[in-house]
């Protein structure tokens, strides 16, 4: 019987919605390859997984990379509680030598109540050759990838440092063979090695939000996270946070700020957004 052949991601496309939970193992994942404590309840950014555009990618995939991801959180969630995902291609657009794809996912409780919406931009090289080494970009080249740009002043939430090691890759991704654990597959998408995923960097981001905010995080929290430059394991990173004063246009809502940087002030992923005050 011949293949079913693959279907190419198309704007208006919808995923069927499918169940979804906190697994345990993969909670300890997590965890584990974050190198943060277990906490009483689940971190925002676990939610990530549940991405109902997981696997919709382009045939092409060389050079893929996470562009931007947006959040808006409504409930905490929760363990032992069945979610439903679902979630569509809202919009393929060029960008540079670039094409993003768009996704949005919807998660909602039993009882059909909100609980986060995420929408995420993925960028692919679809008008190169599918071999050989992808050019990234210097970070000097990018606007905005440097701390040195300028973070708004504000009150610091909390900071983490972390050295993302392949081990810690390995953990995170439950041991699956991926450009982001494995440098054979790396390599096969045109990188020089590992790419540490942006779930990793995006949810040490998270992890001082949750800490410091909460519950006012988890039911009222608004983000758009970017990012600028590639993590390659072994890189000392800096993860800083903080709340930049009420939002001139709704003075409801406090701004916050979070990066993530490298020693050398490479600026990995930069996060704005707000919560209720």
């Amino acid at each position: 019987m011949a293949a079913t052949p693959r279907i190419e991601p198309y704007v208006g496309q919808v995923f069927e919605p499918r169940a979804v939970s906190v697994d345990e193992s993969e909670l300890a994942a997590y965890r584990a390859g974050l190198d943060v404590p277990a906490e009483p309840n689940p971190p925002q950014m676990y939610a990530g997984a549940w991405d109902a555009g997981n696997g919709a990618l382009f045939s092409q995939q060389r050079g893929h990379l996470w562009l931007r991801q947006e959040w808006e959180l409504h409930q905490p969630i929760r363990e032992g509680i069945t979610y439903t995902a679902s979630g569509r291609v809202v919009d393929i657009y060029p960008r540079r030598e670039r094409t993003i794809l768009l996704t949005e996912t919807e998660v909602r409780d039993q009882s059909g109540a909100l609980v986060s919406i995420q929408r995420h931009h993925q960028s692919f090289l679809l008008d190169q050759p599918p071999t050989g080494e992808v050019q990234l970009r210097a970070p000097s080249e990018k606007e905005g990838a440097r701390a040195s740009s300028g973070p708004p002043a504000g009150d610091e939430l909390g900071v983490l440092e972390r050295t993302v090691t392949l081990e810690m890759c390995g953990l995170f991704f439950h041991g699956s063979r991926s450009y982001h654990s494995d440098k054979e597959q790396s390599q096969a998408l045109g990188f020089q090695d590992v790419v540490v995923g942006g779930r990793m960097s995006m949810g040490l981001a998270g992890e001082v939000l949750d800490r410091a905010l909460g519950e006012r995080w988890a039911t009222s929290g608004r983000l758009l996270v970017k990012f600028t430059n590639v993590l390659w394991p072994g890189e000392p990173i800096r993860v800083t946070a903080r709340t930049t004063g009420p939002l001139a246009d709704d003075p409801a809502r406090t701004g916050v700020y979070a990066w993530v940087e490298k020693a050398d002030s490479t600026v990995v992923l930069v996060a704005e957004g707000s919560v209720a005050s």
